[in-house]
């Protein structure tokens, strides 16, 4: 599968990438390259490639290689087949050069996460209450349904967020590129930022 700018993802068939490949590395996972590309009536076929980034500095780093491909599979699941999603690309691309750049991975995984969630529509918002529209300005409750202000979420068995955590979130989620990547250096959270991750997880069954 190629997900390709202005065309988005397609099935490719790659002659001879088996044994010895005559496309080298260039259709291993994680590689970013200008393909060319064959329509015969019945399939579309790979020619030729130049790869422009492999990202295999991050195969040095176990977590950062798993939160990517965790990320290619959450694009591929979302992504329809066929369709231009141009948006989607960039934030994928943003958040590989995020991971090159050493962000915590799971922090990079929230901020995408949410991201693709907002492309979709779906994504919660971290200033108001979703049920009585009320400012998030001294915490609230994140729920899979989006996040409540105290009041509302006060029969809730889930645990508050404070200002402070809500204020993390905004951030890893709404900072420019090379700012997030500046605020995420040398940051330790990753057992919050994987609890939200498993809190953002079922809006998108929630589209469906």
């Amino acid at each position: 599968m190629l997900f390709m700018r202005g065309l988005g993802p397609r099935w490719v068939s790659a002659p001879a990438a088996g044994g010895k490949n005559r496309f080298g590395g260039g259709v291993e996972p994680l590689t970013w390259a200008e393909f060319s590309l064959y329509q015969s009536p019945s399939r579309l076929y790979l020619q030729g490639l130049e790869v422009k980034e492999d990202f295999l500095s991050l195969r040095s780093s176990p977590s950062s290689l798993l939160c990517a491909l965790r990320l290619y599979r959450l694009a591929a699941k979302e992504a329809p087949l066929d369709c231009e999603n141009d948006m989607l690309l960039r934030i994928l691309w943003s958040a590989m050069l995020q991971l090159k750049e050493k962000s915590p991975p799971y922090t990079v995984e929230f901020r995408f996460t949410w991201r693709l969630l907002n492309l979709m529509g779906i994504a919660p918002t971290f200033d108001l209450c979703v049920v009585c529209g009320a400012s998030l300005a001294g915490g609230g409750v994140f729920t899979e349904e989006g996040i409540l202000c105290k009041s509302c979420g006060a029969q809730s068995k889930l645990p508050a967020c404070s200002s402070e955590e809500l204020s993390l979130l905004r951030a890893a989620a709404a900072l420019p590129h090379e700012k997030f990547i500046l605020w995420s250096a040398g940051r330790d959270e990753k057992e919050f930022f994987l609890k939200n991750i498993r809190t953002l997880s079922p809006y998108f069954r929630n589209m469906r």
